[in-house]
């Protein structure tokens, strides 16, 4: 109970049940379409059931699709191990690291009795596993912010600045939403066994008792780093900025061994061996690299995009970031102000040299233990100055209601993660109505060719209204008489034989009146002879409508090459598309405007893949 007489232990306390609420509130904990265990965590997953539920000891992961399909409404692709599988030296294996399995064993161990015990398919993938992780994230979450407040009053005496930061690391940065949403990927855990090794090295190169247990902890916490993301034992790199200039001069004296050290032996014993058993198992070999067909390419690092870019720029969503580095300035020695930015920015430049640098912004979260001492450098010396308390808490709301923001745009459909530009970033600064987009950058444009119906002519012969209009006299209006659109019926453009990427994006102004429940539009392709070889439909949901007044709606589909120019059979080659939109429940009027149907060709400045 003293611990709570301390305002800040209590401060730190509301924090913490704060994540909990955040968590309950807005995280489905049986969503078909948002599952815990989802994306990259299916990878880090999949070693669990498949040693100790399926007995697949070669991990060649057979079983795989077929328990998918029992608990995932839906994939990316036809065969859902294509999202872990690589092929290395003629065969498929896991690429991803052993590591989090490793972390994840006792959760998986209490789901697999709760599903026993519960009566769930004990098959790995339902419920009771899939909250198991969602719980395992939140608390090595909670493991990671303790350790950083612990750390961060070790270096700067300060318990505000010790509750303040932990604070903006997880509201005001991509933790907040790879804690709450994306919890089987690597970065919560990354954070927290990154920010433990600090400690541990810390302690082991300042304090003069338990150098053995500081020393095993510290190795224990490089491994786990390392057998999670590899790039990650970077890290290490920062250990000259702990050391204190005596340290070299200490007299050592030998310590027993104590019961404590030869459990943290244990534990980095079992950590190795689970990780080379199951590289050897898959590739034969103890120092595979399981990400052979993935490069970097150093000599062309996007790190303009990643620190500033509109589509992933980490300054940009995240300006704290930047802030930090101001607290170069007040850090304890020259090495710390040389060694801690320099790491960072190697790491920084590594990643924006990897061929899918777009991630880059959230590998950083495994190295934000080095951004939260910068800040809390900076923070401690602004607490120490006239009104710097005020203004240093006017800095952190500024800076943590920004980033919220622009994660709800994200999130909504308001931005792309990959696609943002400039003219979209500044025209939906503020935006938080839910959008209907298909961003294109318009520096990517090539060639272009589009079509325009305003309903000013008489060529539109579908139901018109004078009332409801965007721009001009007329616009169209779909309800219960008329509920289809005209088709608008277009054949490819001769544009689209050059080189490039070829996009359709449909585009309008629509005005809902109420108990309009949804909105299809349809992309039908037909080859010469009329038939139809493929469709897309796009939804304009309830949650994305604003009644009782214009909204911009746009949607886009990209034309893949051998669709449009099939060698071996013409029939199959797309010749036209009709666009048509549909008022599906016939409720209410539904009015449009301007639509615009454009045929683009870009290049690939913005794509990932060249």
């Amino acid at each position: 109970m003293n611990w709570f007489k301390n305002t800040y232990n209590k401060i730190y306390f509301g924090f913490i049940l704060s994540i909990l609420i955040v968590f309950f509130l807005t995280r489905p904990l049986n969503s078909p379409y948002n599952k815990f265990i989802d994306g990259d965590g299916l990878g880090y997953y999949v070693y669990l059931p498949a040693t100790y539920i399926y007995h697949d000891t070669n991990f060649e992961f057979k079983w795989f699709n077929e328990v998918h399909q029992k608990n995932y409404e839906y994939s990316s692709t036809k065969n859902p191990s294509e999202n872990f599988l690589s092929l290395y030296k003629g065969k498929y294996i896991n690429k991803y690291y052993q590591g989090l399995s490793f972390l994840w064993l006792p959760f998986f161990t209490i789901s697999h009795f709760a599903a026993k015990i519960l009566n769930y398919p004990t098959d790995g993938f339902s419920l009771p596993y899939q909250l198991g992780i969602g719980f395992a994230s939140l608390l090595y979450l909670f493991l990671g912010l303790f350790f950083l407040k612990k750390l961060l009053v070790i270096l700067f005496k300060n318990e505000l600045v010790s509750v303040l930061v932990p604070i903006t690391i997880f509201y005001g940065t991509h933790l907040f939403n790879y804690s709450i949403q994306l919890n089987s990927q690597s970065h919560v855990y990354s954070f927290t066994f990154v920010t433990l090794f600090i400690y541990s090295a810390y302690l082991f190169f300042n304090q003069p008792d338990n150098k053995l247990k500081w020393f095993l902890l510290t190795s224990l916490f490089l491994i786990i780093i390392c057998c999670i993301r590899p790039l990650n034992g970077l890290i290490i790199l920062i250990t000259p900025a702990l050391i204190p200039s005596c340290f070299f001069k200490t007299k050592r004296h030998s310590e027993k061994i104590k019961f404590i050290h030869i459990l943290i032996s244990i534990t980095i014993f079992a950590v190795l061996f689970n990780q080379f058993s199951i590289l050897y198992a898959q590739t034969h070999s103890f120092i595979a690299n399981t990400y052979s067909g993935d490069k970097f390419y150093f000599t062309n690092p996007k790190l303009f995009q990643t620190v500033i870019g509109y589509n992933a720029g980490l300054f940009l969503y995240v300006p704290i970031a930047g802030i930090s580095f101001f607290g170069i300035f007040y850090l304890e020695n020259m090495r710390q102000k040389i060694i801690f930015p320099l790491v960072f920015i190697l790491v920084l430049y590594i990643y924006s040299s990897w061929w899918y640098w777009t991630i880059t912004p959230r590998t950083l979260i495994d190295y934000y233990p080095i951004l939260a001492i910068l800040l809390a450098a900076l923070l401690n010396h602004l607490s120490k100055i006239s009104y710097g308390k005020m203004l240093t808490i006017f800095i952190l709301c500024l800076n943590l209601s920004y980033y919220q923001l622009k994660n709800y745009q994200i999130h909504h459909g308001i931005l792309d993660e990959f696609y943002t530009h400039k003219e979209l970033f500044w025209k939906n600064f503020f935006k938080t109505i839910p959008s209907n987009l298909y961003s294109i950058p318009p520096s990517t444009i090539l060639k272009e060719e589009s079509h325009l119906e305003n309903f000013e002519t008489e060529y539109y012969t579908g139901r018109k209204s004078k009332y409801y209009k965007k721009e001009g006299n007329y616009s169209a209006v779909l309800d219960s008489i008329s509920p289809f659109s005209k088709t608008f019926d277009y054949k490819m453009p001769s544009l689209y034989r050059n080189k490039g990427i070829k996009q359709i994006r449909f585009s309008f102004w629509c005005y809902f009146t109420e108990k309009i429940n949804g909105i299809q539009i349809y992309f039908k392709f037909y080859n010469k002879a009329d038939s139809l070889l493929s469709e897309t439909p796009f939804y304009i949901t309830p949650d994305k409508i604003q009644f009782g007044k214009w909204e911009y709606k746009e949607f886009g589909h990209e034309v893949y090459e051998k669709d449009l120019y099939h060698d071996k059979n013409e029939l199959e080659n797309i010749d036209h598309v009709s666009i048509f939109i549909w008022n599906n429940e016939s409720k209410n009027e539904a009015y449009f405007d301007q639509i615009k149907t454009e045929f683009i060709l870009t290049n690939r400045d913005y794509e990932i893949i060249k």
